[in-house]
């Protein structure tokens, strides 16, 4: 679930220490190599607002949380974990040179698509370098002179080679692109983005972008309200401020009699399995979400009220905790920013008392709306030395729908392999079971679910959503009847 909240973000009064006329002067005066110091301790003297804002001053900032854990795997275990491939088909007489100019424009746009993860030479931690110039890295591939089979069969290849294309946070090579071109009329264009930069809104803004450089020119796309570094460099500050360490610390609280979701005695090994939910008149999973409507829950929240009755009933506890991705775009300013704002959202659900299906969907309500209101907290400071509380992952996806479209050309997504996410969400992979991604979409809910192979078969992922349609059905036949969860 791709979760948006929040208006405008807050802005640092114009008269304060960091911003006022004098201290500019006297901040101009300084040696270059002293310059940036001097904001970044007048910044840290200033009150951190709530939401971010621009920053004061250019020059490194750090990484986020998230970046930290990805550099640390990309190091030390698997280069190509951080990799996402997205693949579109362009159908129509393609302008090369203009194509070209729009990348590299979206490039120069986002800070997010210019930066390298370096460690401080103070030891304080790695730390986000922006790079002034863009670099386009776009490889060509003619196929044109392919027959029609064998050209399909190297756009699949191409782009699940993209999809394992081993990216660097540490070298700023965060993206790479294939322009394949197929006739003088059809092109497939691939973009492989390492996800420490790039997450799934991200794609939306990038085609936006990309369709408005190719259209009116590179020179037409100005700076975001927020960039990427803005939100990094408002983190760090945020959760040393006092207010984001009482955050924290009443945040932790609430899962501290949790217990830690224990580490497959495996480890982890990837596996991937395509999901959906029966729909149609009369299905359990329509009678299921037309019940949570009239009672105000979400089809989202309908659907993780019965995975926790799943869960409950499997692990023989009444304290289910459900992971959930969410947006992290809680200042609105950053949804026109690309990123990876991405973060994972535990909900508690209270399975106490033998309620009724509509008592339990009262308490997904309430427990969801608490637990949106937390995004600004960071799953890897949240949970730290193997306690994370969840095993499993459930979104139900809403990114926003983005009409991509190029003066003369038809856009159409193409598919490609699944993506990779169990380490994105999870601070210890090997402690999560599966991450179930749907997608509502032409009146269908499907997805794939990734799951730890060590830790479970693609059947035991399979019973989950069984089960989940199971609890639909009874509660659609007896919403107010106690003892659903066990």
């Amino acid at each position: 679930m791709a979760a948006r909240t929040g208006a405008g973000a807050d802005r640092a009064p114009a008269a304060s220490a960091a911003t006022g006329s004098g201290t500019d002067r006297a901040l101009a005066a300084l040696p270059a190599a002293k310059r940036e110091l001097a904001r970044m301790l007048l910044a840290a003297r200033s009150p951190v607002p709530a939401r971010p804002a621009p920053r004061s001053g250019a020059g490194p900032v750090p990484a986020t949380a998230l970046q930290a854990r990805l550099l640390r795997r990309e190091r030390h275990t698997d280069p190509g974990t951080g990799t996402g491939s997205y693949a579109v088909r362009l159908t129509g007489r393609l302008d090369h040179g203009r194509l070209r100019e729009a990348l590299t424009g979206v490039l120069a746009r986002h800070d997010a698509l210019r930066c390298r993860i370096t460690d401080s030479p103070d030891g304080a931690g790695p730390r986000l370098t922006v790079d002034d110039a863009p670099c386009l890295r776009l490889t060509r591939t003619d196929l044109s002179n392919r027959a029609a089979a064998a050209r399909r069969e190297a756009v699949r290849r191409q782009i699940t080679e993209s999809a394992g294309t081993a990216l660097s946070l540490e070298t700023g090579r965060t993206s790479w692109f294939r322009l394949l071109t197929l006739a003088p009329d059809e092109h497939v264009l691939v973009l492989a983005s390492h996800l420490g930069v790039f997450d799934g809104w991200s794609s939306g803004v990038f085609l936006t972008d990309l369709a408005a450089g190719y259209r009116d020119g590179p020179d037409t796309l100005t700076a975001p309200e927020l960039q990427f570094t803005d939100y990094a460099d408002w983190q760090r500050r945020w959760l040393a401020s006092p207010d984001g360490v009482a955050e924290l610390a009443a945040r932790r609280g609430d899962f501290a009699a949790a217990p830690a979701a224990p580490a497959a005695p495996g480890g982890f090994e990837r596996g991937h399995l395509p999901v959906r939910l029966d729909r149609g008149p009369g299905s359990p999973l329509d009678a299921g979400l037309a019940l949570g409507a009239t009672r105000g829950a979400t089809p989202f929240m309908t659907l993780l009220a019965a995975l926790a009755v799943v869960l409950g009933r499997r692990d023989g506890s009444p304290d289910v905790v459900v992971g959930t991705p969410a947006a992290g775009r809680f200042a609105a300013p950053l949804e026109g920013a690309v990123g990876q704002f991405t973060t994972v959202v535990p909900i508690r659900i209270d399975l106490a008392g033998r309620p009724s299906f509509e008592e339990l969907l009262h308490r997904t309500r309430a427990a969801v709306a608490d637990a949106l209101s937390h995004q600004r907290l960071p799953v890897d400071e949240l949970f730290t030395g193997g306690t994370q509380p969840y095993s499993v992952l459930f979104a139900l996806h809403n990114y926003p729908a983005v009409p991509f479209g190029l003066p003369g050309i038809e856009v159409s997504p193409l598919p490609g392999p699944p993506a990779r996410h169990l380490e994105l969400y999870s601070p210890d992979p090997a402690a999560t079971f599966a991450c179930v991604g749907l997608v509502e979409r032409d009146g269908e809910i499907g997805g794939t679910a990734e799951f730890n192979r060590r830790a479970a078969a693609p059947e035991d992922v399979t019973t989950l959503l069984t089960g989940v349609e199971d609890v639909l059905r009874r509660a659609a036949a007896s919403p107010a009847a106690p003892g659903i969860t066990f």
